[in-house]
């Protein structure tokens, strides 16, 4: 079911009016029986990712400090899927992101990367973004970037209509109390898309004017308190209410800082949580392929797997693989400094050096341009010779 937001956000509403205006107990998707869209396209098209990445788990990536004491190699593994806000993909690339704030606060390489999932209020894709390397406004605006999709927002928070509204909540206006806060949108966005377990990583739910960020920007006393402020209502107020609607509706949340100011949640580790997270996906580093390409009355005939070794077709790529390794090697000899011994001793150094195409010590020396000897042979050829070395042994062994 879905029903109207309680407020629509101004600014949003007047980029884009989907329906004709309802009174707020009106269910929309019912009225008509008609699907209600919540995410649209630049020309306004809905585009349907509602229930895409059904029952998976995400990780939600807050702005705290502690996020910088995790394994970020760990959010990397196959199956991962993370979501950041505002200018937190500094410090890690996630594979969705959100902002409510105006475009200009937020670094270019956001914008511009089409790895990216970027869902933004739909007022904003025609306001331009802003150039922090050159520091200076670009001729850009949000709707000209990759990979970007828009919602419409509410302003009036209440939490037991917080994941059935057409519209996506960010608190409340200040005709209500005020406090507004991007954590929301992020929630009710994962939801949407599917996610039925959320981890929140760097969610420290305090601030100083000396501990702000896992990112380098400072924060003004003001600021801090602003912000303390909306961490306050969000522990006290919108996400107690939200527990058990989330939990009715199987949409667990969990937080992997221990010590985290927000209480709300039951703390997972982040090891932990990350094996839940790749477990369906079971032992993907030597997952099986042998046989997959079958057909289905085939398949019976290829259930044991012959021995690496009797896999002829492997015999190319074991090849490359041998001639990647010793090429690495081959490298490392070369461009390694001789050492202190071989130095007092004045003895050559073996292999020779590489030309360096004039490049001194402190460079890094182009192993394409430079390392001519160390390219990779041709293949077929070494195979060849491989075979025919093979045959002279064979014909070389006495027979019996």
């Amino acid at each position: 079911m879905r029903q109207r937001g309680l407020r629509d956000d101004k600014a949003d509403d007047g980029g884009f009016r989907h329906s004709r205006s309802r009174h707020e107990g009106v269910c929309v998707e019912m009225e008509y029986h008609q699907y209600s869209p919540h995410f649209f396209a630049r020309d306004r098209a809905s585009v349907p990712l509602e229930g895409l990445y059904r029952g998976a788990s995400a990780f939600l990536i807050c702005n705290g400090p502690s996020f910088v004491t995790l394994d970020h190699n760990l959010l990397k593994k196959p199956g991962v899927m993370t979501f950041g806000i505002n200018n937190g993909p500094r410090t890690f690339r996630p594979n969705f992101w959100t902002c409510v704030d105006d475009p200009v606060r937020f670094i270019k390489s956001i914008w511009l990367d089409p790895k990216i999932m970027k869902f933004i209020p739909q007022s904003h894709f025609e306001k331009k973004i802003f150039d922090n390397e050159k520091w200076a406004p670009m001729d850009v605006k949000v709707g000209e970037c990759p990979n970007v999709v828009g919602y419409c927002r509410n302003e009036k928070f209440h939490a037991p209509r917080f994941l059935s509204e057409n519209s996506i909540n960010w608190g409340n206006h200040k005709d209500f109390g005020g406090c507004r806060s991007v954590m929301l949108p992020s929630l009710r966005i994962l939801h949407l898309l599917g996610f039925r377990k959320v981890y929140l990583l760097g969610c420290d739910m305090k601030m100083a004017e000396n501990q702000t960020y896992h990112f380098d920007e400072q924060r003004s006393k003001g600021a801090v308190s602003c912000n303390m402020s909306t961490y306050d209502r969000l522990k006290s107020e919108y996400l107690p209410a939200l527990k058990p609607v989330f939990e009715a509706d199987g949409f667990m949340v969990y937080n992997c800082n221990p010590e985290s100011e927000l209480k709300v949640f039951p703390f997972v580790k982040f090891e932990d949580a990350i094996k839940e997270a790749t477990a369906k996906l079971g032992d993907v580093e030597h997952e099986r392929v042998w046989g997959m390409y079958s057909t289905p009355d085939e398949k019976g005939k290829w259930k044991n797997e012959p021995p690496q070794e009797a896999k002829k077709h492997l015999e190319t790529l074991k090849l490359v693989k041998e001639l990647k390794t010793t090429n690495i090697s081959a490298i490392q000899m070369k461009t390694e400094k001789p050492t202190l011994a071989q130095q007092e001793a004045d003895l050559p150094i073996e292999p020779d050096e590489p030309e360096t195409c004039g490049a001194n010590d402190e460079q890094d020396i182009n192993t394409t341009t430079c390392l001519g000897p160390l390219r990779q042979p041709d293949l077929a050829k070494v195979l060849r010779d491989r075979e025919q070395q093979q045959m002279k042994e064979t014909q070389s062994k006495p027979t019996l």
